[in-house]
């Protein structure tokens, strides 16, 4: 039988040979490459949280994890990753405190397909601290536009992270992890008239935003995040998708 593969999934192989660049260059590495089950890392070992995370989903697996049973959360350290991670101590009553939660970037539930996924999306090296009303309202809203738009177009490319501009919410834990300014969210995916992508971009707090209010180019989102997201594209391709 002839298993036919999206071509969108095919991208993701290509995306994990030709990740998002880092702009900026140092001397010094900070950040590193991390493959899971599910999704990919690039992890910031000063930051202790991810530079961003990307992952396909396909429609098949939203179908799965819409009929799988909710399990609780098991928030732990990467047992095999032999760098500097958050902790418990470290988000321990941020709720109370600054109106923060663990905010997962590669969706817990988009995971659900495989039980080690799921277990590796609760890694503090996918969570980072985002504000909660944001977590449960707007960035919840643009997660399940993720799964709708995986069920139309077969499958949606998704690229995410935390944006540092001056650290304005501060720090948190005795780690003293530093608490984003913004999230951006890019999703991108084909169909017969070619490659399309939404971005949006949040600011991480408690003020109500409609998701047309954060929508934006994906060239204003490598721009604050410093990355180069489609690189993998053709350049015409390219430039078309991330400056519509």
């Amino acid at each position: 039988m002839r298993v036919s593969v999206p071509l969108i999934v095919v991208l993701f192989l290509l995306f994990l040979s030709c990740s998002p660049a880092k702009r900026d260059k140092s001397t010094k590495q900070t950040s590193y490459k991390l493959y899971y089950t599910g999704f990919t890392v690039q992890y910031n070992s000063v930051n202790r949280q991810p530079d961003w995370v990307e992952y396909t989903l396909t429609a098949e697996q939203v179908f799965i994890t819409d009929n799988t049973l909710s399990t609780s959360h098991k928030f732990k350290q990467d047992p095999k990753l032999q760098l500097p991670q958050a902790s418990d101590a470290d988000y321990k009553g941020i709720s109370k405190k600054y109106g923060l939660s663990r905010g997962h970037m590669a969706r817990r539930q988009d995971m659900k397909w495989s039980s080690q996924a799921v277990e590796e999306s609760d890694y503090y090296t996918n969570i980072c601290p985002q504000n909660e009303t944001l977590n449960k309202g707007l960035w919840k809203k643009i997660e399940d536009l993720v799964r709708e738009m995986a069920k139309q177009y077969d499958s949606v490319h998704v690229v995410c992270g935390p944006i540092f501009t001056n650290t304005a919410y501060g720090y948190i834990g005795p780690s003293r992890i530093p608490v984003p300014d913004y999230f951006f969210k890019t999703l991108l995916i084909k169909d017969c008239s070619g490659y399309h992508a939404i971005a949006f971009l949040c600011p991480n707090n408690g003020v109500s935003c409609s998701m047309n209010s954060v929508q934006c180019t994906v060239d204003k989102v490598e721009s604050m995040a410093k990355i180069d997201i489609y690189s993998y594209l053709p350049d015409n391709i390219e430039s078309i998708v991330e400056g519509s």
